[in-house]
């Protein structure tokens, strides 16, 4: 079963992407769009809110999204994305090869098993299969967040690395780079999201744990502001490459 974002849903949009400049966030949807070129059905697994549904929809695109949250689906049920099942990705309810392309956009960092959701999604997919890759440069707290969580005694048990792990597992056929950029970043701002549980990986923390990150991670950097550099791609894979993927067991 995916993690559920029920949790977050009113505040799911003003929380992700906020930080892309729009020009990126431009280039990015429309490299999207070129990607599917020959495309008719998309399934968009872990739809979430429709963020990325709905650019495609108003393209032309028949999309169907599905997501384990009803929440997040209702707010994209308000983007008019009519065509939506409640599913695990686990197990994907659809016959092989009905969709002639599929997206994941932060999902695999979320699952209980990614390499049989990558599996379900290339067998239910034709054509190619799309995802954003996203890697930085510079300080993270999500980084230090889980390398102290792991410290206290509760590693993450899900594949941190998401997509990014997958593009370097499984080299796309066709990747573009769409963002290459630095930001000024917030540094106290960012852990307090991890604070008010913003992020999906502080949720299975207790809350005595939690506090002796956030703690540390004040204390650790007395800085305000940093500088990261952050590089967008949207890359895409033939279904084939994934139907039947063998990795090994250390990056599971």
């Amino acid at each position: 079963m995916a993690v559920s974002f029920d949790r977050i849903a009113g505040v799911y949009d003003a929380t992700r992407w906020s930080g892309v400049p729009p020009e990126v966030m431009k280039s990015l949807l429309n490299a999207m769009n070129e990607l599917f070129a020959g495309c008719r059905t998309i399934l968009d697994v872990g739809i979430g809110t429709g963020r990325f549904a709905e650019y495609l929809n108003y393209s032309g695109f028949e999309v169907v999204g599905i997501d384990v949250s009803l929440s997040m689906m209702a707010r994209a049920r308000e983007k008019r994305i009519r065509s939506l099942v409640r599913a695990d990705a686990h197990y994907l309810p659809f016959r092989d090869r009905v969709f002639d392309g599929a997206i994941m956009v932060h999902v695999l960092h979320l699952v209980r098993d990614w390499v049989r959701v990558v599996g379900e999604v290339g067998r239910v997919t034709g054509r190619v299969i799309v995802a954003e890759v996203e890697n930085g440069e510079g300080f993270s707290p999500r980084s230090r967040y889980l390398e102290l969580r792991k410290e206290m005694g509760y590693p993450l048990d899900r594949f941190n690395d998401g997509e990014a792990g997958l593009r370097r597992v499984v080299p796309p056929a066709t990747v573009k780079l769409v963002g290459d950029y630095w930001t000024d970043v917030d540094v106290h701002e960012e852990i307090d999201s991890f604070d008010r549980r913003k992020s999906s990986v502080s949720w299975d923390v207790p809350a005595e744990v939690n506090d002796k990150i956030i703690q540390r991670l004040h204390s650790e950097n007395p800085e305000k502001t940093v500088r990261r550099r952050e590089t967008v791609e949207v890359v895409g894979w033939d279904p084939a490459q994934l139907r039947h993927l063998n990795t090994p067991a250390k990056i599971r």
